[in-house]
C-alpha cells in the first residue's frame, strides 16, 4: 500500500470529507496513519518510541522546501577553502586526544593540545568540535582530558542521535510518472513485528530533482545498519522486491545501477543525526554548545563545539550544522576583540 507524497494535502481534504461521510473505511484510515508514523520514523532515525513528541515541534521547518545544490556540498565548501592560506587545512590526520586546561609551566604554554593518531601535535588558543554527536558518544569520554563537564556529558547522553542511508537507484527506462511525487511505505504494525529483514527499514522513495532516471530510497533506523553489511546486488534485489510488492507490479525492473551511503559504519559519524529523545530538550542541545569553560570577563573558553545537533530548532539539518558553524567563528571574532588578542595574551597581561 502507497501513497503519492505530492498528493498529500488534496488527500487530507478528501479524508476529512469521508470521515463526515462515514465512508472511510478503517483499513484506508490504518495505511495512511502507518505511511505518517514511518516518514517520520525517517526524519529521527529510530525507533518512534524513543522519541520526544514533547519536543518534536521545536523543529522549525524553513518555508520554501529543500533547495538542490547542482555541485554538491563541494560547491559550498569549495570558495571557503579558496580564501584559506595554503596548507592549513591538514587532510587525514584523525584526533586521538585534546589536551585542554592545564597550561605549562608558568602558565605560558598553549591553552590546548591536539593529539592525532600519528603522534603529531597541534597547540591551539581554542578548539572547535564539529564531530557528530554519534561521535562524541562513542569517544568523548577518551578524547578530551580532562573529562567534559558533568552538563556536557549528560547532554551527550540525553539527545538522541538517528541511524539512516540513502539508496540511489539508477533504470535505464524508469517505471514512475516524472513529478508525480514519492511514495511512502506504509508498513504495518504487524509487518513491522518482524524486524529481521532490513527491508522493513524502508521509509520513503523519492524522485531526484534533475534526473528522470534516478530514485532514493531513505533506510532508517537499526535497518540502515544492517543494509550497510549487504552488497550492491543484494540491496537492488531487495528494494525491487519491496517496490513489486507495494505497487502491485511483478513486472518493475531491476535497476541498472546502485549507490548508496553508509553514515552508521563510517567511524567519522557512527550514524545519521540527531533528534529530539525522551529525555531530552532544548537545554540539552543548548549545553551541547556550549563553551567550555564558559565565558567570563577574565576567562577565556578552550572548547567550542559546533554541529548540527548544537543548533536548536535546526537540528538533524545541513543548515543547522552551518549555521553552528558560524556561531562559533563569530563567537571566536568576539572574544578576540574582548581580549584584544588571543585568549593568552590575557594570561600574559595578568603576570604583568
Amino acid at each position: 500500500m502507497y501513497f503519492l507524497a505530492s498528493k498529500y494535502h488534496e488527500g487530507v481534504l478528501q479524508a476529512r470529507r469521508r470521515v463526515a461521510s462515514g465512508a472511510w473505511r478503517r483499513y484506508d484510515a490504518a495505511r495512511v496513519m502507518y505511511g505518517l508514523v514511518n516518514a517520520v520514523r525517517c526524519r529521527c532515525g529510530d525507533d518512534l518510541s524513543l522519541v520526544s513528541a514533547d519536543q518534536f515541534g521545536s523543529y522549525v521547518e524553513i518555508p520554501g522546501g529543500n533547495v538542490r545544490v547542482p555541485l554538491g556540498y563541494v560547491g559550498v565548501l569549495a570558495p571557503l577553502l579558496r580564501d584559506l592560506p595554503d596548507c592549513c587545512v591538514h587532510y587525514c590526520k584523525p584526533v586521538q586526544l585534546v589536551r585542554w586546561g592545564v597550561p605549562g609551566p608558568g602558565g605560558s604554554g598553549p591553552a590546548a593540545v591536539v593529539r592525532c593518531c600519528d603522534g603529531e601535535e597541534f597547540p591551539a588558543d581554542y578548539v572547535l568540535v564539529t564531530v557528530s554527536l554519534g561521535v562524541l558518544k562513542a569517544q568523548a569520554d577518551r578524547l578530551f582530558c580532562p573529562a567534559l563537564p558533568a552538563e556536557k556529558v549528560e547532554a551527550i547522553d540525553r539527545l538522541g542521535y538517528g541511524l539512516a542511508n540513502k539508496v540511489f537507484l539508477e533504470y535505464k527506462r524508469p517505471f514512475w510518472v516524472w513529478r508525480e511525487g514519492g511514495i511512502r511505505l506504509a508498513w504495518s504494525a504487524e509487518e513491522l513485528s518482524d524486524r529481521s529483514d532490513w527491508v522493513k527499514g524502508l521509509c520513503t522513495v523519492e524522485e531526484m530533482a534533475g534526473s528522470q532516471h534516478v530514485i532514493c530510497a531513505w533506510v532508517a533506523g537499526p535497518e540502515a545498519s544492517a543494509m550497510e553489511r549487504c552488497t550492491d546486488e543484494e540491496v537492488a534485489d531487495a528494494v525491487t522486491r519491496v517496490l513489486r510488492q507495494f505497487t502491485g507490479d511483478p513486472s518493475l525492473p531491476y535497476p541498472c545501477n546502485v549507490l548508496r551511503s553508509k553514515w552508521c559504519s563510517d567511524p567519522f559519524f557512527c550514524g545519521a543525526y540527531s533528534y529530539m529523545a525522551l529525555d531530552s530538550t532544548v537545554g540539552h542541545q543548548c549545553d551541547l554548545g556550549a563553551p567550555v569553560p564558559s565565558v567570563s570577563e577574565l576567562t577565556a573558553p578552550v572548547l567550542l563545539f559546533a554541529g548540527e545537533a548544537t543548533c536548536p530548532g535546526h537540528y538533524s539539518t545541513v543548515h543547522g550544522a552551518r549555521l553552528s558553524g558560524i556561531r562559533e567563528a563569530e563567537r571566536i571574532v568576539q572574544l578576540t576583540k574582548q581580549f584584544c588578542g588571543p585568549p593568552r595574551a590575557l594570561a600574559d597581561r595578568r603576570r604583568n
